[in-house]
């Protein structure tokens, strides 16, 4: 029978576009075609959720106490230490149970769930400017975060939104106003990120990025 007449091209449709196939006018022939799949996203509504604050954030959540498991013996395991979370609106979850302290754990805990947000979830409809807080970092065009700040989860969601909304790395950075290397070095703070973003590399038939530092 006939098939379904294509859907209008919406940006949220542009960004799957962008997210699930590689941007080619044609499609590659069979024996052509990237073996890599893309990696999966799925749709928030903006703000996204890893670049609300925090405690905004904490109340979005559910929270499960058990006990934890590793160091610290047997006066660690007699009070529920870990903490689990899991964001309501996503039903994405993190935990962490490595510190003796609840409230350390629950940090912890929090920290792990935005940058898994960041990860997982893109904004949609994609931003269309630069965010206050990116403008504050990226000040002279370079990008200032450690590893550990508490702003690295929202960088990170901002930066692949706009790759994923854009298609390339180099678009991104453009409209950032960050160079491309700067750019890699924010992504690289947290592994999977850059991981990611060289999948989505791979299923267009584009060698990995790296970070030079």
């Amino acid at each position: 029978g006939g098939g379904l007449a294509a859907p209008r091209a919406t940006p949220a449709l542009l960004v799957c576009r962008r997210a699930c196939a590689p941007l080619c006018a044609e499609p590659l022939p069979a024996t052509e075609r990237p073996a890599v799949a893309p990696p999966s996203c799925q749709p928030v509504a903006a703000p996204h959720p890893a670049t609300i604050a925090p405690e905004e954030l904490q109340k979005e959540c559910d929270v499960r106490h058990t006990r934890g498991s590793g160091p610290g013996g047997q006066h660690r395991n007699k009070v529920s230490t870990a903490v689990v979370l899991t964001h309501r609106p996503t039903q994405v979850s993190a935990s962490a149970s490595e510190e003796r302290s609840q409230a350390r754990n629950a940090a912890n805990a929090l920290q792990r769930l935005r940058l898994r947000l960041a990860l997982d979830m893109r904004t949609d409809p994609p931003p269309t400017a630069p965010s206050g807080l990116w403008r504050r970092r990226a000040k002279g065009g370079k990008m200032s975060v450690s590893d550990t700040h508490a702003d690295l989860p929202a960088l990170l969601a901002e930066a692949l939104d706009w790759v994923w909304a854009i298609g390339d790395v180099k678009g991104a950075s453009a409209a950032l106003g960050v160079s491309s290397s700067q750019l890699v070095r924010l992504l690289a703070k947290e592994a999977a990120a850059l991981e990611r973003v060289n999948r989505l590399r791979a299923s267009k038939g584009l060698g990995p990025l790296r970070n030079n530092r």
